[in-house]
């Protein structure tokens, strides 16, 4: 009983610890930086873009 017990909040424990999808990967709008406080996000058109990436985030003074 104990045993399985264990090995269940073992693997709670590890599926937590499991990598999340990268931003550069994730094709859904939430992934995407949103701005913060002096924070700006340039959104690039496909045929601007630099590699995968999709936005530049500008930090203002």
């Amino acid at each position: 009983m104990y045993s399985k017990l264990f090995i269940f909040c073992f693997s709670l424990l590890l599926s937590a610890c499991a990598a999340k999808t990268p931003a550069a990967r994730c094709a859904d709008v939430s992934c995407r930086p949103q701005p913060e406080n002096h924070q700006l996000v340039i959104w690039w058109q496909p045929d601007l873009r630099t590699g995968e990436a999709d936005s530049t985030q500008v930090t203002l003074p």
